[in-house]
């Protein structure tokens, strides 16, 4: 009866919160007077309404959630496999660290524009989404292996534990919550990014376009309903994520 009363009480605090900050936005609107600067949230879901109603909007989401889940998921992939040699590895770890610190240090607009030159528009997000999100991943996964309990190291030495047995049942444990992590963080970024480049690369069709064009023709409540949309679909990614990552966590504990 508590746990379900707490839950009870959690979702209505969130509720709160968000109608609080609806009603900060609808008298700022009042205030401004002027929907090309604020559209207010009624404008925003006429907007919403329109940009619907329009055959372009399914492809943009689709082809714009493909560059990030792509992005994305080859980032993990490639930091988690090079992150894990990287922590095993001390000779590897210093040679590609320097590589990883760059990448991580250079500005997002200078990483488009330089990869806008070589190859073409459409692939531009993807590729930046990769680069930016790749770091962070290894950064994690490196920090996990550093952290595994080094007297279960020195147990399994002791009882001569096949390398196989070693990663499977101690590092990769140890590994478990930082690459989550590094998953979350990545899926965020990665919105973000990818969104950017495609304003900066003119890739088409996507969403980071629509922006660009409603920006331009001072539509600014489909600029609001499309930050809107992008805003929601990064949250319920994020949510599933998230709910996917502790489902696995809990099979594995079984």
């Amino acid at each position: 009866m508590k746990i379900s009363t707490q839950l009870g009480n959690k979702k209505n605090i969130k509720l709160g919160a968000i109608l609080f900050w609806i009603v900060i936005w609808i008298l700022a609107a009042w205030r401004v007077n002027n929907p090309l600067v604020l559209p207010s949230p009624f404008d925003t879901l006429k907007g919403l309404v329109k940009l619907t109603e329009s055959a372009d909007f399914l492809v943009a989401i689709i082809v714009t959630l493909i560059r990030v889940f792509a992005g994305v998921l080859f980032a993990f992939g490639m930091g988690l496999a090079l992150g894990i040699a990287g922590g095993l590895n001390r000779f590897f770890y210093e040679l590609l660290n320097p590589l990883v610190v760059t990448i991580r240090s250079v500005p997002v607009v200078s990483v488009i524009i330089l990869i806008n030159l070589w190859i073409a528009s459409s692939l531009v997000p993807l590729v930046v989404t990769f680069l930016i999100c790749f770091p962070v991943t290894w950064t994690n996964v490196t920090q996990g292996v550093f952290s595994t309990d080094k007297k279960l190291l020195e147990m399994a030495a002791v009882y001569h534990v096949s390398p196989a047995k070693i990663l499977k049942n101690i590092y990769l444990p140890s590994i478990r919550p930082y690459a989550s992590s590094a998953l979350i963080n990545a899926i965020g970024l990665g919105w973000k990014v990818t969104v950017t480049a495609e304003v900066l690369a003119n890739a088409l069709p996507s969403m980071g376009m629509n922006l660009y064009y409603a920006r331009i023709y001072l539509e600014t409540d489909l600029l609001f309903a499309w930050t809107l949309v992008i805003v929601v679909l990064s949250y319920l990614i994020e949510k599933l994520t998230i709910k996917a990552l502790k489902g696995s966590a809990r099979e594995v504990a079984e």
